[in-house]
């Protein structure tokens, strides 16, 4: 009888059912106008075999390219571009927004998720895990008066990850 007292109570703590994000493949997204630098720090992938001999020589360049994420939370499905072992998302983020970028299908455990500005380095903001601990994420809270432009890498950490899926959740709060 007590039992039916609290009933009401826990039927309006229920949490609400959230509606899926809409999926877009990484085919169908366009080219950002230009992408990060490669952020300085060790590859976790590297090893001194010929892959890894060529993936360094793929990670030398002027910058990574990017692909534009559209404005909203998405889940983008995707794959390991080339033998670099990286791939990167531009995002536009106004002023006071919250952005979280985490990898939420594939071997997760083998991809890290880095948040850069356009110089590869980290900023004001930016919140990423820096020990490796299996959940890949990174956050930006955008503490200027201004839209931002960071770029989130979604990183490989075995050297022989050529074409492998994943799929990414990107998440924007106020």
């Amino acid at each position: 009888m007590i039992a039916l007292l609290f009933l009401p109570a826990l039927v309006v703590q229920a949490p609400e059912a959230q509606a899926p994000l809409p999926i877009l493949e990484a085919k169908d997204l366009p080219a950002a106008a230009r992408g990060p630098m490669p952020p300085p720090g060790p590859d976790l992938g590297a090893d001194r075999g010929a892959l890894g001999v060529s993936r360094q020589a793929a990670r030398r360049g002027p910058s990574i390219p990017a692909l534009q994420l559209p404005a909203g939370s998405v889940r983008v499905k995707d794959k390991v571009p080339d033998i670099s072992g990286w791939r990167a998302y531009a995002i536009e983020v106004p002023p006071g927004e919250k952005v979280k970028v985490q990898v939420v299908a594939g071997r997760k455990a083998w991809f890290r998720v880095l948040g850069v500005n356009a110089w590869g380095r980290m900023e004001k903001g930016l919140l990423q895990n820096k020990i490796p601990t299996g959940d890949p994420l990174a956050t930006y809270i955008n503490p200027s008066k201004e839209s931002r432009t960071i770029y989130f890498i979604v990183d490989t950490t075995d050297v022989n990850m050529l074409g492998d899926p994943f799929e990414v959740e990107v998440t924007r709060t106020r």
